[in-house]
């Protein structure tokens, strides 16, 4: 599964929020998991993709183009 984290970056500094830090921040999740995300070890789970979505608009379909086409 591939993850774009790319988008996830992109969006964040959009909205000026630049770093997982300030990124973990702005989601309510915790750092760590921001920072596996952008860094591509991992793939953020249900809770990481609601808050994804829920803050910077991003769909797991833009996130995992994989699971669009599955």
């Amino acid at each position: 599964m591939s993850f774009a984290s790319e988008a996830l970056i992109a969006a964040a500094e959009a909205r000026g929020h630049h770093g997982p830090a300030e990124m973990a921040r702005q989601l309510e999740v915790p750092y760590l998991n921001v920072y596996r995300w952008v860094t591509g070890r991992n793939t953020p789970n249900a809770v990481g993709l609601a808050a994804i979505e829920r803050t910077y608009g991003l769909t797991s379909d833009a996130l995992i183009p994989e699971q669009a086409a599955a």
